[in-house]
């Protein structure tokens, strides 16, 4: 699985990144050590029309979570004697990191801090976990049958530490050849927007109307619906490796 997206041009449009200034409002956690404190987030992916549903079916998706076991940092660049340089790090979160993200949460989720310099690329690897029974991504919402009839919507993907759940972010300059450069003053946040339109895409609307309940919910994991579960998680795996272009 090696699927790379170039920055807005999302073929599956599963996750994009954002940069704006960070502050450290409520106290994140902070991974690793260095002058550049690189803040990552994660949200729903705004509509441009919010609340909207997804074309052909009645499936709304408000909330969800992700849960990460570490991260994984490998970077390239050249220090300042004009020396080329490759490094990997690896953080690993005090205990489990449960993620909850909404259309609105904009915030810092933790922060990765890493050595100001001139970088040529810098690749994290975003390392997804089952914990406490609970899946390694869940989204949360509601399907509105085409008779009117509203159910609570979930879906549950269970990784089992599945490396093919992980994801694969590459920032590097706009030009392939330009260094692009990382201090403590404007420290930059990585705002993962999950667009869960996309792993649905190819869901039809009779699929959601015939599937199985579970206690009047609309549960999607790989024990329940598992026809409309293989299809939306093969999507995921397909779109967790995003090649950001630094502007």
């Amino acid at each position: 699985m090696k699927t790379t997206h170039r920055f807005y041009a999302l073929a599956f449009a599963a996750f994009t990144f954002a940069f704006t200034s960070c502050t450290d409002d409520n106290d994140p956690e902070v991974l690793g050590s260095g002058e550049v404190k690189m803040g990552m987030g994660v949200k729903l992916r705004t509509s441009n029309n919010p609340g909207a549903r997804i074309a052909n079916t009645g499936l709304d998706i408000t909330s969800g979570f992700l849960q990460v076991k570490k991260i994984e940092l490998e970077t390239e660049g050249v220090d300042e004697a004009g020396r080329e340089f490759e490094k990997e790090f690896e953080f690993k979160f005090r205990e489990i990191k449960k993620i909850n993200f909404d259309e609105l949460n904009s915030n810092a989720d933790f922060f990765i801090a890493i050595p100001a310099g001139n970088y040529e690329e810098i690749e994290v690897e975003i390392d997804l976990i089952d914990n406490k029974n609970q899946p390694s991504i869940q989204l949360d919402g509601t399907y509105t049958y085409q008779d009117g009839r509203t159910v609570p919507f979930r879906l549950e993907v269970f990784g089992d530490d599945d490396d093919d759940m992980d994801f694969e972010v590459e920032l590097e300059a706009e030009d392939d050849d330009d260094l692009f450069f990382l201090n403590g003053v404007n420290n930059p946040l990585a705002l993962l927007q999950i667009d869960a339109k996309s792993w649905f895409r190819t869901i039809s609307t009779s699929a959601l109307e015939t599937a199985e309940l579970t206690d009047g919910v609309l549960l999607i994991n790989r024990n329940k619906n598992r026809t409309i579960y293989r299809s939306v998680e093969d999507r995921i795996k397909a779109s967790s490796d995003i090649e950001l272009k630094m502007r």
